[in-house]
C-alpha cells in the first residue's frame, strides 16, 4: 500500500519506479508500439489512485537509446574510463579538453541544452565473470573452474567496484513546452492527436483504478523520430568514444541512488506485469525516511524479508577558488575518485548556454559588479580587493567570450556519500569536507531539509526544483573536462566490439590498479587481432617470476597447451610442489627428479595430486640423448634447417672463428643437402609422393656436415694439398671438438631422434646447471656462455615448432579447432641478445596469432625486446608484444630502456622514477589498449604463494605443507594466520640466539 506519513520533522515515504518493457529484448514485451504509464491524474481514477500516481517515479518509456521521463526525452552515453597515471602534460591537456570539444557540438543552436553527468561505482559481478571465463576455456579442469569461482568470491568479499561515468543529454519535450533541447523551437517530434490518451476502455479503466497507475500511448512514428535525434546526438559526441546507455544500464542508474551503499539487484527487473499490449516493469521500490541532514533508505530481501538499511547524504560545492590552475593532482572529479578512501558519487547538473545568451549573462554579471564598485566609490568607500578581483575576472570572461564566441554553461556540482550507519556517514562527510577544503580549496556544504530533492536530482531525467540556486556557477564549458571526470585506474583485458562481434574476454585476476581489479589472459590479445607476445621484464627479486609462474598455472589448467623453456628450473619446481607437495624438501627428491624417476615404481616419491602430475612432463635436456637439438630435427623443413644450422654454428664458435671455417662448413652442408635431394628425387621416381618421400628419406644432420669437413681434410692430407689443409685443419678440429662439449653435443648425433610429441597440458624443458651469461652483449660472452646461449636459442626454436600443431577436437564442445598454446621463455634476453635470436622471436611472435600460440618472454633486459618492436614498427607492422609487465629496475639507465617497451619516451621522468621505486610484487603494465598504470600483483591463495616462491631461503618452509587436492580447500592469503616462511625465520633466529 502506498502511503506518505508525516512524522514530525521527518517524512517516511515509499516510492516505486516503473519503466516500459519496450526495447528490453524480452520475448513478448519488445513490441513496436512503445507503451508506458501516464503520471498525470486520470479523470476516471479516484483520489487514492491519483495519489498512487503521484508517488510513482515518472519514467514512461525506455529502450537501448533513449528514455522518456515525464514529458522530456533523454539519451545517455557511457563514457570510457581512461587511465592518466603516466600521461605527460600535453596528453593530460588533451584529455581535459576532450569533454569540452564534444559538448560544444551540442550547443551550436539557439536553445539551451540540459545535461547530467554522473560518476558512480558499480560492484563487479564477479560470479558472472568467473562463469564466462570458465566457459571460454578450451579444456578446464575442475580445479580451474573452482579457482575462478573462488577468486570471484574473493573480489566480492573485498568489495571490488568498477567506476561508471555517464553523460545524459535532454533531447527535448514531447509536448513542445519551449524548454531546453537540442532541436530548434518547434522542430521537436510531435503527435498531438492521441499522443497522450488516458485509460482506454472499461478494462483499462479498471486496471488504472486497481493499480493506481494510468496508461498511455506513445506513437511509434514519434518514437522513431526521437530515435533519429538521439542517433544524431551520439554522432556529434563520437569524440568522447562513449557507448549508448542501454535500458539495462538505465535501470541500474535509477536503482543506484535509492540503494545507498547496499548492493543493487541486477537485471532482470524485480517483477513484470502485462495486460494486452500495455506492459511495464517494476524497476525499484523502496521506503525511506527524509531526515534533516540525510536520507535513511530501506530495502527488503525478497527471499528472507529482512530489512537492509543505508544512510546517504549529499553535499554541494558552494565555494571554489577565485582562480584555478589545471593540475592533475587537484582535478576535482579525479581527486574525489582516487584520493578519498571511500566511494564518492558525483552528480553534476549543467545547462549548455548558446553563445549570445552566455555573453548576455556575463555582461549583466560584469555590469552588476561594476555598478556595485561605483556605488561604493560614490559613497566614499574604497572598493575592497575581493570585489576588484571579481570585476577583473568578469571582464576577462566577457573578453574571452567575445574572442572565441563559445557557448558557456551553468552548473552545480554535488557529492554524495553513503554508509551502513549514521556514525560512519558523518565520519565520511567530515573527511570529504576537510580534504576538499585543504587540498582543493573548495568548500562543500550540506543543505538541510533538501536531502530528498537532492537525492531525486541524482535520478536520470528532469530534476526537481531546488532552492540552492546560489550555488549555481556560470562558467566556461571547459570546467567539466578540467576535473578529469573520466580519469581512472582501469587496466587489463577490455573486450572490443567490431562489426557486431565481441572480440576477447576478461581473463584471470592478476592484481589491482588502485581500487580496480586487473584481469589478464594470454590469448585475449590474439583474440582482438593484436600481437602474440607477452613481455615480463624486471630485475631479480622484483616479482616477475611469481607472475609468470601464476600465469603458467592458470593457463595450463584452463586447457592451454603450455611449453616452458626453463633454464633455472623454477617452473619445474612449481610443478613438483603442486604434484608432490612437501616431498620436494626431501634431500633425495632432486636426485630422482634428475633421473626422471618421480612417480614410477623405481622411486619412493609418489604424487599427492596424481591428476596434476599425469598432465605434466618435465624434460631435462642436458640429461637427454645427444642430437635432440640437431637443426634439421628441429626445423620445419630442410631449407629452414640449413639456416638454423649456420646460426647455431656461428653461435657455438663465435663470429671470428666461424668466419674462419665458414667456407668448409658451407661446402659440407651443400654436399649433405645435395645427397638428400638426390634421395628424394629417386624416391619420387620410384612412385612415392613428395610427402611420402620426405617421410621415408632421412634428413641431413649436423653430424654428417662435420663428417664431410673431416673427410675433406683427410683428402687434402692424403693428396698433399697444403692450401686446402690450411683452411680445413682448423675447421675439422673445432667442429670435432663441438661434438663433445656441453650443450653443443645436444646438436650432434649420427641418428638424432626428436623429442616425443607434446600432448600434455604442461611440458617443462629444463637445462639443469645452465649458467646465464653475465652480460647481455654477446661480444663479451666467453666460450662456455656462447655454448649455453646458442643451445637455449635452439631449444626455443624446438619449442616453437612443437607448438605448431594442427586442428584438434575440443573435449568440451566437440567442435574442431585450434587449441590455444603458450611458449614460456625464461631468461629470454640470452636468446634475444643476438640478431639470429631476435629473428627467431619475430617469427614466433608473428606466427603466434595465426596458430593461437602466445610467446611469453621473461627477462631482465628490455633493450632487445624494444629492438624487436621497433623493427616491426619500421616495417609498417603492428606491435607483436600486446602486453608488458615491467617490474623494478635497478638504475635510471635500465629504466630508460624499459620505458619505450611501455610505449613511453625513454626520457619520461615519471616512468623512470616509478620503475626504480617499485616494491616487490608491484609493476607497471601496458595493456592491449596501450594504457599504462601501476599494478600490485595478487596471488590470492597461500598455495600459489608457496608454489611460486623462487627464494631458496623462504621456499622450503612455505613448501613444507601439502597443498590440498581441491582448490575449494585452498586458503586466501588474507586468512593466513602466520606465514610459514616468517615463522621459520623467527625460529631460526631464536635458535641462533640460544
Amino acid at each position: 500500500m502506498f502511503m506518505m506519513i508525516l512524522l514530525g520533522a521527518a517524512v517516511a515515504f515509499f516510492v516505486v519506479a516503473m519503466i516500459m518493457a519496450a526495447g528490453s529484448g524480452k520475448k513478448g514485451q519488445g513490441q513496436s508500439q512503445g507503451r508506458s504509464q501516464n503520471r498525470s491524474r486520470s479523470s476516471s481514477g479516484n483520489g487514492q489512485s491519483a495519489r498512487r500516481e503521484d508517488l510513482r517515479l515518472p519514467y514512461r518509456y525506455a529502450d537501448d537509446l533513449l528514455f522518456v521521463h515525464g514529458d522530456s526525452v533523454w539519451t545517455g552515453l557511457v563514457l570510457p574510463t581512461a587511465i592518466d597515471e603516466y600521461l605527460n602534460a600535453s596528453e593530460l591537456q588533451a584529455m581535459a579538453e576532450g569533454p569540452a570539444r564534444g559538448l560544444l557540438n551540442l550547443a551550436r543552436g539557439d536553445r539551451s541544452v540540459e545535461c547530467h553527468y554522473r560518476k558512480l561505482y558499480q560492484p563487479i559481478t564477479a560470479l558472472t565473470w568467473a562463469e564466462d571465463l570458465n566457459a571460454v576455456a578450451w579444456d578446464p579442469t575442475d580445479n580451474y573452474k573452482a579457482y575462478n569461482l573462488r577468486k570471484a568470491d574473493y573480489q566480492e568479499r573485498i568489495g571490488a567496484k568498477r567506476e561508471r561515468n555517464i553523460l545524459l543529454v535532454k533531447l527535448g519535450s514531447i509536448k513542445r513546452n519551449g524548454g531546453t533541447g537540442v532541436l530548434a523551437d518547434g522542430a521537436e517530434p510531435f503527435d498531438e492527436p492521441g499522443l497522450l490518451s488516458g485509460a482506454r476502455g472499461a478494462a483499462d479503466q479498471a486496471v488504472s483504478t486497481a493499480t493506481g497507475v494510468a496508461d498511455e500511448y506513445l506513437s511509434p512514428s514519434v518514437l522513431a523520430e526521437w530515435t533519429q535525434v538521439a542517433i544524431e546526438v551520439h554522432e556529434s559526441l563520437e569524440g568522447l568514444k562513449g557507448t549508448p546507455l542501454t535500458r539495462e544500464e538505465l535501470v541500474w542508474l535509477i536503482r543506484k541512488p535509492l540503494h545507498g551503499d547496499l548492493p543493487v539487484p541486477p537485471e532482470p527487473v524485480l517483477g513484470s506485469r502485462a495486460w494486452g499490449p500495455d506492459q511495464f516493469d517494476l524497476v525499484v521500490d523502496f521506503s525511506g525516511e527524509n531526515r534533516k541532514t540525510h536520507i535513511v533508505l530501506h530495502q527488503y530481501d525478497e527471499v528472507t524479508g529482512e530489512q537492509q538499511t543505508s544512510y546517504t547524504t549529499t553535499l554541494v560545492a558552494a565555494n571554489w577558488p577565485a582562480e584555478t590552475r589545471f593540475r592533475q593532482s587537484t582535478a576535482w572529479a579525479r581527486y574525489a575518485a582516487q584520493h578519498v578512501d571511500f566511494p564518492v558519487e558525483i552528480d553534476m547538473r549543467f545547462t549548455l548556454i548558446p553563445y549570445l545568451r552566455f555573453k548576455d549573462r556575463a555582461d549583466k554579471i560584469r555590469g552588476n559588479l561594476v555598478d556595485e564598485m561605483n556605488d561604493m566609490a560614490n559613497s566614499g568607500r574604497t572598493p575592497d580587493t575581493k570585489l576588484a578581483g571579481q570585476v577583473t575576472r568578469a571582464q576577462e570572461l566577457v573578453d574571452d567570450i567575445d574572442e572565441h564566441k563559445m557557448p558557456g554553461m551553468e552548473a552545480q556540482i554535488r557529492f554524495t556519500v553513503s554508509a551502513p550507519d549514521l556514525k560512519e556517514l558523518e565520519r565520511r562527510r567530515r573527511v570529504l569536507e576537510m580534504q576538499f577544503k585543504q587540498d582543493l580549496k573548495v568548500t562543500l556544504l550540506r543543505p538541510t531539509r533538501q536531502q530528498w530533492r537532492l537525492l531525486q536530482s541524482q535520478l536520470p531525467g528532469d530534476a526537481p526544483k531546488l532552492p540552492v540556486a546560489p550555488y549555481l556557477r556560470l562558467q566556461e564549458v571547459e570546467q567539466l573536462g578540467a576535473g578529469l571526470p573520466t580519469a581512472g585506474t582501469e587496466l587489463g583485458d577490455n573486450p572490443e566490439h567490431r562489426s557486431g562481434k565481441r572480440l576477447g574476454w576478461v581473463g584471470n585476476l592478476v592484481g589491482w590498479a588502485g581500487k580496480m581489479p586487473v584481469h589478464y589472459s594470454l590469448h585475449v590479445g590474439p583474440a582482438r587481432n593484436d600481437g602474440g607476445g607477452l613481455a615480463i621484464v624486471g630485475a631479480s627479486g622484483g616479482g616477475k617470476s611469481s607472475l609468470a609462474l601464476q600465469k603458467f598455472y592458470e593457463e595450463s589448467e584452463s586447457g592451454v597447451r603450455c611449453l616452458v623453456i626453463d633454464p633455472k628450473t623454477d617452473f619445474a619446481q612449481m610443478c613438483y610442489y603442486l604434484a608432490f607437495g612437501a616431498q620436494v624438501n626431501d634431500p633425495s627428491f632432486a636426485s630422482d627428479a634428475e633421473q626422471g624417476l618421480l612417480g614410477t615404481e623405481h622411486s619412493r616419491f609418489h604424487p599427492v595430486n596424481p591428476d596434476f602430475w599425469a598432465e605434466t612432463e618435465v624434460v631435462d635436456l642436458l640429461k637427454g640423448q645427444a642430437g635432440v637439438l640437431d637443426p634439421w630435427v628441429i626445423a620445419r623443413d630442410v631449407p629452414s634447417g640449413r639456416l638454423l644450422a649456420e646460426s647455431m654454428l656461428r653461435g657455438f664458435l663465435g663470429d671470428e672463428d666461424y668466419q674462419r671455417v665458414r667456407l668448409p662448413v658451407i661446402e659440407g652442408m651443400a654436399t649433405v643437402i645435395g645427397r638428400y635431394n638426390s634421395a628424394i628425387r629417386q624416391a619420387v621416381d620410384q612412385g612415392l609422393t613428395a610427402r611420402e618421400a620426405e617421410q621415408s628419406v632421412a634428413r641431413p644432420t649436423l653430424w654428417q656436415v662435420v663428417d664431410e669437413v673431416v673427410a675433406a681434410y683427410d683428402h687434402a692430407v692424403a693428396t698433399g694439398d697444403r692450401e686446402a689443409m690450411k683452411d680445413l685443419k682448423l675447421a675439422q678440429m673445432l667442429l670435432t671438438e663441438l661434438r663433445t662439449l656441453p650443450y653443443a653435443r645436444l646438436s650432434f648425433a649420427e641418428h638424432p631422434q626428436p623429442l616425443s610429441s607434446m600432448r600434455k597440458r604442461r611440458t617443462v624443458i629444463t637445462l639443469r646447471g645452465f649458467q646465464s651469461p653475465a652480460s647481455s652483449d654477446p661480444r663479451h660472452w666467453n666460450p662456455a656462455e656462447r655454448l649455453a646461449a646458442t643451445a637455449l636459442m635452439a631449444v626455443v626454436e624446438l619449442g616453437s615448432q612443437m607448438l605448431d600443431v594442427g586442428y584438434e577436437k575440443n573435449p568440451v564442445t566437440g567442435e574442431v579447432g585450434l587449441r590455444p598454446k603458450a611458449l614460456f621463455v625464461d631468461e629470454a634476453y640470452v636468446v634475444t641478445a643476438t640478431e639470429s635470436g631476435r629473428d627467431l622471436m619475430r617469427r614466433a611472435l608473428k606466427q603466434g596469432r595465426s596458430y593461437l600460440a602466445v610467446t611469453v618472454l621473461i627477462t631482465q633486459q628490455a633493450i632487445d625486446l624494444v629492438q624487436i618492436e621497433d623493427s616491426e614498427a619500421r616495417s609498417g607492422g603492428a606491435n607483436q608484444i600486446h602486453t608488458v609487465f615491467a617490474f623494478k629496475q635497478k638504475s635510471a639507465q635500465e629504466a630508460s630502456l624499459v620505458a619505450p617497451l611501455l610505449g613511453r619516451p625513454e626520457d619520461d621522468p615519471k616512468v623512470i622514477a616509478a620503475l626504480q621505486e617499485l616494491r616487490t610484487g608491484v609493476c607497471l603494465q601496458r595493456d592491449a589498449d596501450k594504457r599504462v598504470g601501476t599494478v600490485a600483483v595478487d596471488l590470492v591463495f597461500q598455495e600459489i604463494l608457496a608454489a611460486t616462491d623462487t627464494n631458496g631461503t623462504t621456499r622450503p618452509a612455505r613448501q613444507g605443507v601439502n597443498p590440498p587436492l581441491s582448490v575449494w580447500e585452498w586458503t586466501f592469503l588474507q586468512e593466513v594466520q602466520e606465514d610459514p616462511a616468517r615463522a621459520s625465520s623467527q625460529s631460526t633466529a631464536q635458535t641462533t640466539a640460544v
